[in-house]
């Protein structure tokens, strides 16, 4: 008989952690997209219950049963004992895509955001503090000194205790005055976070002829998958987004733009995926004003108006300027790179403005 000891939501992706336990043990389960169609689970073994077995028993696995550590992986070979559910906890890391679960405050296991299967057909392990040696189940979790988890999983408990106090008044006063002392001031306030945390805004400031469509409150979260991605992950994890349109062309469809920009706030964490430069996504309410233009590059360019946004938690906050491109344009990108199709500026006017010329290629 299965029992569910502790069941946990992640505060921002979709991701149910939950704490399976049988008569042989305990695993520790991440279900990603609870009850969609491509719903997949991450697992981690916490401990046996019984004497442990020479080998994996994965004909029973094929079963449904969970499998119980090999011997000489295992730090209690004659069996552990039975885990109170009232001493289990769960420390969500900053990403939202990953998972440490304590017993006592201390860390019985912890499954990375990259753990699980990969598209190269490998598999990336989960690690627990009683498993002492490498198995298909998990590896083993290490000390302080050897496992950078450990960090992370204490940054993470600093950075979720840092909101009893509510720091978004003075986030939000900060990012307020970078983006107002370089664009003018504020025409709308919009709350984009639906009164869910964490807390997001969007502004817009009329300069001239073009309105400024900026967000802020995006980068208190750290994106997902960044670091499979680069070694210096802390350079890509955070940024907020910005659109520029002549004001004409913007008052075509300025709702839906606007609830399309706040609306791509929450992507990386619904999708459990990253944005940064150079990276192209879909949008329709474009191409309701010029149904040539399909896309939104974004980009840091060089040349738009430079915003001294704040550090967020000593990282640097990239601002990615959405530019909406062709179907042309995006086909180029993904054939060649989206770095060669900014060196390709037509010359029709600042690339980040979008005034409804193609911005290049003609």
């Amino acid at each position: 008989m299965k029992n569910i000891l502790l069941e946990e939501f992640s505060p921002i992706c979709p991701i149910q952690a939950f704490v399976e336990e049988d008569e042989n043990g305990v695993f520790f389960y991440l279900w990603d997209y609870p009850g969609e169609e491509h719903a997949s689970i991450r697992s981690c073994w916490v401990r046996n219950y019984g004497p442990a077995p020479d080998s994996i028993d994965f004909a029973a696995m094929e079963d449904g049963q969970a499998p119980m550590l090999p011997r000489d992986c295992c730090a209690h070979p004659d069996g552990a004992d039975r885990l109170n559910p009232e001493q289990l906890s769960i420390v969500w890391l900053e990403e939202g895509d990953a998972a440490a679960l304590l017993y006592e405050d201390e860390v019985l296991c912890v499954i990375p955001g990259w753990a699980g299967p990969s598209p190269d057909g490998s598999h990336y392990p989960s690690y627990a503090r009683d498993c002492t040696g490498e198995s298909d189940l998990c590896f083993p979790l290490g000390t302080p000194e050897t496992n950078a988890m450990f960090a992370r999983i204490e940054a993470a408990q600093h950075f979720w205790a840092s909101w009893d106090g509510n720091p978004w008044p003075d986030i939000q006063h900060q990012f307020m005055d970078a983006i107002t002392s370089t664009l003018g001031p504020v025409k709308q306030y919009y709350g984009i976070d639906g009164g869910h945390w964490p807390p997001k805004a969007l502004v817009t400031i009329e300069q001239g002829d073009v309105t400024y469509a900026l967000t802020l409150g995006v980068s208190i979260l750290r994106q997902p998958k960044v670091e499979q991605y680069t070694e210096e992950p802390e350079q890509l994890r955070r940024f907020e987004l910005a659109f520029a349109c002549e004001t004409k062309w913007l008052a075509q469809n300025e709702q839906q733009l606007l609830a399309y920009v706040s609306g791509q706030t929450s992507l990386p964490w619904s999708y459990m995926t990253f944005l940064a430069q150079g990276h192209t996504i879909p949008c329709q309410e474009i191409s309701q004003i010029n149904s040539r233009f399909t896309s939104m590059l974004l980009a840091k360019s060089e040349d738009a108006p430079t915003i001294p946004l704040p550090l967020m938690v000593g990282d640097p906050v990239n601002l990615l300027w959405m530019i909406p491109i062709t179907a042309e344009e995006q086909q180029y990108a993904e054939m060649h790179g989206s770095e060669q199709l900014l060196e390709r500026s037509a010359g029709n006017g600042a690339d980040w403005i979008f005034n409804g010329v193609a911005k290049f290629m003609k």
